[in-house]
């Protein structure tokens, strides 16, 4: 399905949209050197990005001891000037991220293949193993509502028991044989009554770095996002945020 065939909503009930790139080999470390003596597409640096690794020990008549074995800086995090737009760049890869201000598919797009030029001068020939786009949405349920009426799969307590929720954390992995690619949507209990719907569709078809490939498969990654989206929330739930 297209996206045509989905509405417009001129209020998504969005908390963050990424597009997330990964290489099949991480970098050299003088990768990080190349970040910070360059600018980033006017964002500002924040800080390192950092993989970290750590020992715990747990030995009687002494308290739990957590050690670090490893701190290695994996990238750096950019930001817009009014912080609502990330850029993670990384040697594994790099992500563009909307935390507010979301406009449409096609600005999230235009604004990562931007980024993915300039991440590509800074590399120069990668092989992308991963892309992956994630959508992470919040459906406000008014309290006393029963979340049937918002969301079509909404997590059920048997029959026989009290039939209130205090919390519910639900995750499914759908696979899509045609586009080769997974879903994961995660259903998830903020409380009182906030649902957060996640839903990240992956893509690990190997390609080279600059391909054109990459944005194509993107745009069906997208459109996989909407169609699982449109499928989990009620007409009700849509007409909300119209």
């Amino acid at each position: 399905m297209i996206s045509a065939d989905y509405p417009n909503l001129s209020r998504p009930p969005l908390r963050e949209a990424l597009i997330d790139i990964r290489l099949t080999e991480t970098l050299a470390p003088s990768f990080i050197d190349k970040l910070r003596i360059r600018d980033f597409g006017g964002f500002t640096r924040i800080r390192d990005v950092k993989l970290g690794g750590f020992k715990f020990e747990v030995a009687q008549d002494k308290p739990p001891q957590a050690t670090v074995t490893s701190d290695v800086v994996l990238g750096a995090r950019f930001e817009s000037e009014d912080k609502s737009q990330v850029v993670l760049a990384r040697r594994d890869g790099m992500t563009f991220s909307i935390v507010s201000k979301y406009r449409n598919w096609e600005h999230i797009r235009s604004t990562a293949h931007e980024f993915w030029r300039l991440f590509l001068d800074l590399t120069g020939p990668v092989e992308v193993g991963r892309l992956a786009v994630r959508y992470i949405n919040v459906i406000d349920v008014p309290l006393g509502e029963d979340f049937d009426n918002y969301l079509t799969a909404s997590p059920r307590v048997p029959a026989g028991l009290p039939q209130l929720m205090g919390n519910f954390f639900q995750r499914v992995e759908v696979p899509f044989a045609e586009q080769n690619a997974t879903a994961i949507v995660t259903q998830a209990l903020e409380p009182p009554t906030t649902v957060v719907l996640d839903i990240d569709v992956i893509n690990q078809d190997g390609m080279d770095g600059a391909s054109p490939g990459i944005w194509d498969k993107l745009d069906t990654l997208r459109n996989l996002k909407n169609r699982i989206f449109f499928s989990s929330v009620t007409t009700r739930a849509v007409d909300f945020y119209r």
